[in-house]
């Protein structure tokens, strides 16, 4: 009964784990994307702020 337990406990670490890698997989892709969409965002405001510079 106690082996059992502890096979079950095993199982679940290891699924937990599984699911805890792809989250951590999932949150660095949605990082990259933020950090890209910021930099563009930023490049933009840039632009526009040049332009505006060009209008005076």
């Amino acid at each position: 009964m106690e082996r059992e337990n502890t096979q079950e406990l095993i199982g679940i670490l290891q699924a937990i784990s599984i699911v805890a890698k792809s989250l951590a997989v999932k949150l660095m892709q949605i990082e990259k994307s933020v950090q890209a969409y910021e930099s563009g965002a930023a490049a933009v405001a840039g632009r526009r702020k040049a332009k505006k510079g060009w209008k005076w």
